[in-house]
Parts: structure tokens; C-alpha cells; sequence
């Protein structure tokens, strides 16, 4: 699989730790239609976030192996394992990314892509049904097995191709994914079962076209918009983001300008709360014009919700406005699990009902 040209905000490769950088969800997951933000917080911080930490273990290892001596069999496992890991990640990413609705809106995915797309498809596969039936075919043939099913732009074909794929490491060569639908079974058991079929149909109902549509401008060589690849309601200025690996470096830190942490949380959200970083103060964003003033103005201020929406980007807009060094944690608590950060059992002893 080709490389993919990077959005503006795709992962980065941290200087300084040399690691591959989360991706927070652009969906909302308590906002779908018929795939519940159990199965899908489940796949993003177990199988997305797994395939993650473990890409960056086998890509240390890499970094420590001494070329020259290494056993052929090592090399061989390692860069192996490389190759199946990044794949891993690089299409769970496209497949969050193509669901989900705007806000809390919910997808409408059954709607018909936009103009560009539309016609892209029209010329490749003689309309959009078509595709839509090949595609879908094509994933539900995967029941019972593993794989992906690939949308995917061609530039040796000029064209954009369905393709098959029966791991994560097989992909038509020179290819750009757009759109990656995942058939292992970890992607549907918790809520169909062995229905494979049926999931395959929910997933269609909940592609979001625009940034489907986005990945194939990318791809024929045109910009995408930044924002729809920022979490809805997230600050667009990147100084005013954090990601869940610069604040996990930032918190084994120096005392003195270790950020303060405050987890904010809706009075309706609260039952969808099990746990939260050490050391924060759990807030309601409602109530800020009480809180705001305890706040220190001479230490950085790190903000997360649930998934790093407008909940966490609306309070950190606010009080940088008010002069504080005040960022939002990109992704929420949701992208610091699936680095495998740490937390401890909610504590409302703070949160102002």
C-alpha cells in the first residue's frame, strides 16, 4: 500500500518520541443509526488503538535493532509485523473517518455522494447504484472470514476500484484508499453477531459523503478542507489543541508547568462515564463562570471530554479569550484510552450538578 499524502490533521510523527500519533473519531458515537457506541468505542480504542501501540512497539524495536547482526528471521517477523500493523492503522482510520454524521446530527449515508464523487463513480462503475451493489456484495461475500472491503483510487488505472482484501497487508498496489469498510468480526459481533450482512447495511446507512468525498479530492490531487477532519466543535487553531501523546509527555513533566487538567462532562453524559485522568477536576461546562476563576493563569490548562468535541473546544475557546493557556486534549478521554493511557475511577466530588 502506497503511502498516503497526509491531511492537514492526520497523525504526526512526534520528533521527539518517534511514534505514530493517534487519530481521534470524527463520529459521534451515541449518535448513529443502528451501530451503538458500545461496538464502536469498543473497535476504536481495542482493535484501532491495539493495532496503534503495537505499530509503535514493533517500530521501537526497529529503531534498537542493530542491522548488521540481526538474525534473518527477526527481520523478517519484525518488518512483518511492521507491514500488517500499519495497515491495520492506516485503514481503521479511513473507515472512522467515512461515518458519522455533522454534529449530533445523525448520518445519512443512504443519500447520494456529492457532485464530484457522484460523477467519479457514475464514469467507473456506470452509476452509483452499481457501485453500491458491488460494494456491498463484495463485503458480505467477507462473512464469516476477515478482511476489508476497499473503495480505492487507482492513478496506474485512472480510476477508482472496488478491492477485495483479506488482511491488512493486502491492497492493490500504488493504490489511495477512500473508503475502507472493516468485515474482521471484532467490527460487528458485539451488536449482530454473526449478521455480517446486516452490519454491512448499517455501516452503509452511516457514511459521512463529505469527508468520503474529501479523501478522493486528496487523492486525484486537490485540498480537502482542514475542519472536516477536526472533531466537530474542536478549536481549529492548532495552538489551541493538544494530542493525548504531547499531554501524556507533558504530565511526566516538570511539576511547575505540568498542566492542569479539567475533565468536562454534560449532566446527561455523566451515566457514559466510568473513569478519568489522575489529578483532574471534573467540571460542568454549564457552570464555568463559577470555576473559571480558580483556575491558574501562570500553568497550561489541558481540557478533554468525552471524544474532544464542542464540549471541550467550547470551554477552551472561552477561556483562552479570557486570556488563559488553555487547550483542548484532541480526541477527548476516548483517544487517551486507545494509547493506553492511564486513568482511575470517576470522581464528581468537583462537578457542579
Amino acid at each position: 500500500m502506497d503511502e498516503q499524502k497526509p491531511f492537514p490533521t492526520s497523525p504526526r510523527r512526534s520528533a521527539r518520541t518517534e511514534t505514530v500519533m493517534v487519530r481521534p473519531l470524527l463520529l459521534k458515537p451515541q449518535w448513529m443509526n443502528g451501530l451503538s457506541e458500545r461496538l464502536l468505542v469498543s473497535h476504536y480504542v481495542n482493535n484501532y488503538g491495539g493495532a496503534l501501540r503495537r505499530l509503535n512497539a514493533i517500530q521501537a524495536r526497529l529503531a534498537a535493532l542493530d542491522w548488521t547482526s540481526a538474525a534473518a528471521f527477526e527481520i523478517n517477523g519484525l518488518k512483518r509485523e511492521e507491514l500488517i500493523a500499519m495497515g491495520s492503522v492506516t485503514l481503521h482510520e479511513v473507515y472512522f473517518d467515512s461515518l458519522g454524521g455533522h454534529g449530533d446530527s445523525p448520518p445519512t449515508g443512504l443519500e447520494q455522494p456529492l457532485a464530484g464523487l457522484a460523477q467519479a463513480l457514475e464514469r467507473d462503475f456506470g452509476s452509483v447504484a452499481a457501485w453500491r451493489a458491488e460494494f456491498t456484495a463484495m463485503a458480505k461475500a467477507l462473512a464469516g472470514g476477515s478482511g476489508w472491503a476497499i473503495l480505492a483510487w487507482s492513478a496506474r488505472l485512472g480510476r477508482l476500484v472496488n478491492h477485495w482484501a483479506s488482511d491488512h497487508a493486502h491492497a492493490l498496489a500504488g493504490s489511495t484508499p477512500i473508503l475502507a469498510l472493516d468485515m474482521y468480526e471484532h467490527a460487528y459481533h458485539l451488536d449482530f453477531g454473526a449478521r455480517a450482512g446486516a452490519y454491512v447495511d448499517q455501516v452503509m446507512a452511516n457514511l459521512n459523503w463529505q469527508r468520503i468525498g474529501a479523501r478522493h479530492r486528496l487523492a486525484i490531487g486537490e485540498a480537502p478542507e482542514d475542519e472536516l477532519f477536526l472533531p466537530f466543535g474542536a478549536p481549529v487553531e492548532e495552538e489551541a489543541r493538544i494530542s493525548p501523546e504531547e499531554l501524556k509527555a507533558a504530565l511526566e513533566g516538570d511539576d511547575d508547568r505540568r498542566p492542569v487538567l479539567l475533565d468536562l462532562c454534560l449532566p446527561k453524559d455523566l451515566s457514559r462515564r466510568t473513569d478519568m485522568l489522575a489529578g483532574a477536576a471534573m467540571r460542568a461546562p454549564g457552570a464555568l463562570a463559577r470555576w473559571i476563576e480558580e483556575l491558574p493563569r501562570n500553568r497550561p490548562i489541558a481540557i478533554y471530554c468525552i471524544c474532544g468535541f464542542q464540549v471541550s473546544g467550547g470551554a477552551v475557546r472561552e477561556l483562552r479569550r479570557r486570556g488563559y493557556d488553555a487547550r483542548a486534549v484532541v480526541g477527548g478521554i476516548t483517544a487517551w484510552h486507545a494509547i493506553g493511557g492511564a486513568t482511575v475511577p470517576l470522581d464528581k466530588r468537583t462537578y457542579e450538578e
